[in-house]
């Protein structure tokens, strides 16, 4: 469970680290899941020459990350700050290793996916990833998501953690000047976390990260979750709720 401190710093400053929250056998199944699926050739990779470094439509290729999702363990960092019927809409694998080693400029996190394309007011900039339709919908939404990063690999400055501008999560979409003004005037926090932990992420928090310098892996499963129906006829492409049990 998250404490207050914890809550209250995703509230102010948009994140926070949250170590231990995934057992380590659960830690090596999922590394287990993420290496056979990587090895398989599919639409949702996301590949250079050198392999697969990341999937999209990660539930719809490991149907088991569902259970992850939905799991008490994840759902106790969910529902604090979002409420009991939050649900999970998208997920994604993000990996590093020495040949497939990348820096990602600071950025937001501004689009969603959906099952289909409808013109709505307020949701634009459409695209599509790997078969899946995504818009960019009104900054609130999007200020009401939480992104649960949960590490399956040790992560530090030397594997290309992640880096954050707290409290930037309080603007609204922002232009490149404005990202570019923020960046010289707030001092990143490196997101340092050891397997099985996670790191909570407003979407609208400006982020980024360093290429690896170590030889290692940097397994990161990327949940979000909401608490808002769209518009109609827009409809969330994913809606996992908490896991059952029976």
């Amino acid at each position: 469970m998250l404490s207050s401190e914890q809550i209250d710093a995703v509230a102010q400053h948009g994140f926070c680290v949250v170590s231990d929250v995934l057992s380590q056998a659960t830690v090596s199944r999922y590394i287990a899941l993420t290496e056979i699926a990587r090895s398989q050739s599919q639409a949702e990779n996301v590949s250079n020459n050198s392999g697969t470094y990341g999937l999209r439509n990660l539930v719809d290729v490991i149907p088991d990350v569902a259970e992850l999702a939905g799991s008490a363990e994840v759902r106790q960092l969910v529902e604090p700050i979002l409420g009991a019927d939050a649900f999970m809409v998208r997920a994604t694998l993000f990996d590093k290793t020495q040949g497939a080693n990348w820096g990602v400029f600071w950025h937001q996190d501004l689009s969603i996916a959906v099952t289909q394309r409808h013109e709505v007011d307020g949701y634009g900039a459409w695209t599509k990833k790997a078969g899946v339709p995504c818009v960019q919908p009104p900054t609130e939404v999007m200020a009401d998501m939480l992104a649960v990063r949960l590490h399956l690999d040790d992560c530090h400055a030397g594997s290309g953690a992640l880096k954050v501008l707290p409290g930037t999560h309080r603007h609204d979409r922002l232009a490149s000047a404005d990202v570019d003004r923020l960046e010289g005037a707030t001092e990143h926090v490196l997101c340092e976390v050891g397997a099985g932990g996670a790191v909570l992420m407003r979407p609208l928090l400006l982020h980024a990260s360093s290429p690896m310098e170590t030889a290692s892996s940097r397994r990161v499963i990327h949940l979000e979750y909401a608490n808002c129906r769209l518009p109609a006829p827009l409809q969330w492409a994913w809606q996992i709720g908490p896991t059952s049990v029976s």
